[in-house]
């Protein structure tokens, strides 16, 4: 907790006067951000292949949807943070039942906590925080231990394009150690999450313990996600599309397809054409622009798949293609 209680009070000291700009002023500063990471977009696809593993082709899609996320807030926050007076009613009237007018508001709440993920090191992370920001909130961003450069980057930017340090400040480290201090602390007003379901609930249950004002806490968490396919639909198009939800950023997605589920009367089909199209992707370096597949993340996840496969062989699963990278092979399951 001693690593976090500065900059907690930094943030809510830094609370009162950001949450008094202007939100016009904070939009403004969001798609400043927006211009210059467009700008330098080939830089921060750098550090996406370099630092996550991405390929060119997922580095410039992130890049684009940090981008977005940065306009699309400042857009939203404009719109529902305009003075609202109230009631409106269907005649135009605006004056409560005793003559008196009454506006409402929305402000900041106070620090928020952004712990972000490494799969989506830039999007995510600009995401959760622009949106913590623009609201008039301050942010304590805690980003993924395996991305520390891009999401350093990224504060950097925002820094540049108006944000005050107070405002938006980053912690490094741990999730076990930083984040936990961090969703513990007494003053955080709220909790951003993305990640796995099981540190959810840690922070769910944290929160839940702490008194005082019930802190929300907004997570996005993974799943199974299933595709499935008719007798009627295209051969071609179902394997383009379970190629790009199934190997994209090498299957590290939330939205990343894990179950296939095919009609009888075309499976045959369907495997040997999804068998086929696995065999003909590139796996290698990601920097290397013939590339459609690169590496995971971390030895971690390497050996998660391993234990994976072989839970799958033991049950007897047949294992229909592999792809090898240097030394290292992973085995695809299409059945």
């Amino acid at each position: 907790a001693k690593s976090v209680s500065e900059p907690l009070a930094i943030s809510l000291s830094s609370y009162q006067n950001w949450s008094k700009t202007d939100v016009a002023t904070r939009a403004a500063m969001l798609r400043r951000a927006a211009d210059a990471l467009q700008a330098e977009l080939p830089r921060f696809c750098a550090l996406l292949v370099k630092e996550a593993f991405k390929t060119w082709g997922d580095a410039v899609s992130e890049v684009r949807e940090a981008i977005d996320f940065l306009r699309y807030y400042a857009s939203e926050a404009e719109r529902i943070m305009a003075p609202m007076p109230m009631p409106a009613h269907a005649d135009g009237r605006v004056l409560g039942i005793t003559g008196e007018t009454n506006t409402l508001r929305l402000t900041g709440r106070g620090p928020w906590v952004c712990i972000s993920p490494w799969n989506f090191p830039l999007a995510i992370f600009v995401g959760q925080v622009a949106a913590a920001l623009v609201t008039g909130n301050t942010v304590l961003a805690k980003p993924a231990e395996q991305t520390p450069g891009v999401a350093q980057a990224a504060v950097q930017l925002l820094h540049a394009a108006g944000v005050p340090e107070g405002a938006l400040q980053l912690l490094h480290g741990p999730g076990e150690t930083v984040g936990a201090a961090l969703v513990a602390a007494p003053g955080v007003a709220g909790v951003v999450f993305t990640g796995s379901t099981e540190v959810a609930r840690l922070i769910n249950r944290a929160l839940a313990a702490k008194d005082g004002p019930i802190v929300p806490l907004i997570a996005e968490t993974g799943g199974i996600n299933a595709m499935l396919v008719d007798s009627s639909a295209l051969p071609e198009q179902v394997t383009d599309a379970v190629m790009q939800s199934a190997f994209r950023s090498a299957g590290q997605r939330c939205s990343a397809l894990r179950l296939l589920c095919v009609h009888a009367d075309i499976a045959d089909k369907m495997i040997e054409m999804i068998t086929g199209a696995a065999h003909e992707l590139a796996a290698g370096h990601p920097a290397q622009l013939a590339t459609d597949l690169g590496p995971v993340i971390d030895d971690e996840a390497f050996a998660g798949i391993g234990h994976h496969l072989q839970r799958l062989k033991s049950e007897q699963k047949p294992l229909l293609s592999h792809a090898s990278i240097g030394s290292i092979a992973i085995e695809s399951v299409a059945n």
